[in-house]
């Protein structure tokens, strides 16, 4: 079974490594982004903090997801869906 974000036409739900490792060059992006934002505007950090806090958010949901696909591919899974 394909797991996907959003819709069934969305992307495809990563394997948990490969989120993980998605998930790191994101931050690795975001966080060279916010820190030359507050280089040059430090006042603009009571707008980021909440940017920050969504940002974590959003891809703690994708590594959520990518937990729960693996999951579900696994034949225990399987196994426990057919019983019912």
């Amino acid at each position: 079974m394909k797991f996907r974000f959003g819709c069934k036409s969305g992307e495809a739900v990563p394997a948990p490594d490969q989120a993980l490792e998605e998930i790191q060059a994101s931050l690795a992006q975001q966080q060279k982004l916010w820190a030359e934002l507050l280089a040059h505007d430090p006042a603009a950090f009571a707008r980021l903090e909440p940017q920050i806090h969504l940002a974590f958010q959003q891809l703690a949901d994708r590594c959520a997801a990518s937990l729960l696909a693996h999951a579900a591919a696994q034949p225990a899974c399987a196994d426990a869906a057919q019983k019912k």
